[in-house]
């Protein structure tokens, strides 16, 4: 009976975990066919952010409303998805004036979703997160920290590395060149799936 009861426990742990895990990203890029936006960047992005991040294009649209920014975008559903809290809640924690990265800790992220793993040191910009990373995680004393750029850019190589599957330093390669997150995603797109419409507009 006691051996039964163990396993019955074992059993719900293992269900609580995969209730409450973060929900699996695509990884996988795929190609919108005749139903790619062709010549609005903007709405291919919208494309891609509801297919990464599984939420409805429409939904997707409709935040990027209230948040222009494609890099402020990515980033509060990056947090939606990860936390797995309302989108409201998530949007009125940032609407008080918190960082990114403060907002993060309120619905409960642990500082470990903000990176990739890489397999050498990162340069500039990434050389200064990534350290305060390494010390974080051998001295559980150590306060990270992050700026509102330093999140926006850790999401960017995030969500390249994991939509396409480059390496982490060929996504932080794309970002250094000073390219939003809209920029980097739908240019790869286009490389990816030959938009001629966009080959034609950008000289290829």
């Amino acid at each position: 009976m006691k051996r039964l009861m163990e396993i019955s426990i074992a059993s719900l742990v293992v269900l609580m975990s995969a209730l409450t895990a973060p929900p699996s990203r695509a990884g996988v890029d795929i190609s919108f066919g005749v139903n790619a936006p062709v010549g609005n960047d903007g709405n291919l992005f919208f494309s891609i952010s509801s297919h990464y991040f599984d939420r409805q294009p429409q939904v997707v649209e409709n935040w990027a409303r209230r948040y222009p920014n494609p890099d402020d975008l990515a980033v509060f559903l990056q947090i939606c998805a990860q936390s797995r809290q309302a989108p409201e809640i998530v949007f009125n924690y940032r609407n008080q004036g918190l960082s990114w990265y403060d907002v993060g800790v309120r619905v409960g992220l642990p500082v470990e979703v903000w990176y990739v793993p890489v397999a050498v040191e990162p340069a500039w910009p990434y050389a200064k997160p990534y350290k305060h990373y390494k010390k974080h995680k051998h001295d559980p004393e150590y306060v990270v920290r992050l700026s509102d750029r330093q999140v926006r850019d850790l999401v960017a190589v995030r969500m390249a590395h994991e939509y396409y599957g480059v390496a982490p330093e060929v996504a932080m390669d794309w970002r250094r060149g000073g390219s939003n997150v809209e920029v980097m995603m739908t240019r790869e797109y286009h490389s990816r799936h030959g938009d001629k419409h966009y080959d034609k507009k950008h000289g290829h």
